[in-house]
């Protein structure tokens, strides 16, 4: 949980430094990248930028209010902790919004640590995957469906997508990603690979090789190791 990206969004420069304050003091170690927001403008543009893992939301500020938000981002990549004065804004955030969590403001930082132990464990049914651009200093956001394969590389993971020859890189292990990636859908299948399931067509039995479709261009075939063969076996008997 140490590298989450996190986005503030509060018009008050006080309640942002509070709730950063808070965080720092429950995670003394950690490497969370912290970006602070003063309008939902602001936030809009954060959101957009870095791909955050938990956005902290006032709801009312002078400019626009904190549900506008949800009309000028996609909110299936991020998960939303309002965090306002007002308990008459509950209802609506969690009936309507679908709030991840509801802070009232002054903040208690018992109630701060359970959202984040929650998060820790909820390891949300992902929708995407959130890759690290170091080059451009902000993160890639790629669809889970879209995957074929991963491939272990040392310490880091080279993603492969359908309809996209370019290789993506994680800066993670395999055994790290393999933790994150919902299981219905993917399955290790060699100490140097884990598979999309969906997007394989067929198994070489006598080969011990799967084979993944990839919309008319050459076959993609990656190897079943002895570990693993027999549980791929009974996926295609």
């Amino acid at each position: 949980m140490n590298n989450l990206v996190l986005v503030i969004i509060d018009d008050e420069p006080k309640a942002r430094e509070v709730l950063k304050g808070y965080i720092n003091i429950l995670f003394p170690n950690n490497r969370f990248e912290m970006i602070l927001c003063n309008s939902v403008k602001e936030g809009t543009l954060a959101i957009e930028t870095y791909l955050p893992d938990l956005v902290f939301l006032d709801i009312e500020m002078p400019e626009a209010n904190g549900f506008e938000l949800f009309n000028k981002v996609n909110k299936d990549s991020f998960e939303v902790v309002f965090v306002t004065a007002y308990s008459q804004f509950l209802e609506k955030s969690v009936n309507e919004i679908g709030c991840f969590g509801y802070l009232q403001k002054p903040l208690e930082r018992e109630k701060l640590l359970k959202i984040f132990e929650r998060y820790q464990e909820k390891n949300i049914q992902k929708k995407y995957l959130k890759l690290a651009n170091t080059l451009q200093n902000k993160r890639t956001l790629i669809k889970l469906e879209d995957v074929t394969f991963c491939k272990a590389d040392d310490n880091y993971c080279e993603i492969y997508l359908k309809n996209d020859k370019t290789k993506h890189i994680l800066s993670r292990t395999l055994g790290d990603l393999e933790k994150k990636l919902p299981q219905q859908l993917f399955q290790r299948v060699h100490r140097s690979f884990i598979v999309n399931m969906n997007h394989v067509s067929h198994f070489e039995k006598d080969k011990n090789l799967l084979v993944i479709n990839q919309n008319g261009e050459e076959a993609q075939k990656i190897p079943v190791s002895a570990t693993y063969k027999e549980a791929i076996r009974k996926m295609f008997l």
